[in-house]
């Protein structure tokens, strides 16, 4: 299976960071390192900027709420052994 190399949030431009910060807003959560997921979707701006702009949009109110939506994905993402 193909991998990528984590990058420590350091690593990353002063854009990727501030996406950071709003990623911790975001999750109400203060991570000591942002979730592997953000940070490889921040490496490649072109990709990971409409990709979390459509996470936004998907998790946003509607029919279901955010917490129902993300037992969903956590549901999906075991049943697919994601492990991010």
């Amino acid at each position: 299976m193909p991998t990528v190399r984590l990058r420590d949030a350091a690593e990353y431009p002063p854009e990727a960071q501030r996406l950071f910060e709003l990623s911790k807003a975001w999750f109400n959560h203060d991570f000591g390192q942002p979730p592997a997921m953000s940070r490889v979707m921040a490496w490649d701006p072109e990709f990971g900027g409409p990709h979390g702009r459509a996470m936004k949009r998907a998790m946003s109110p509607g029919e279901f709420t955010r917490a129902e939506k993300e037992m969903v994905a956590a549901a999906v993402s075991g049943a697919s052994a994601c492990e991010y």
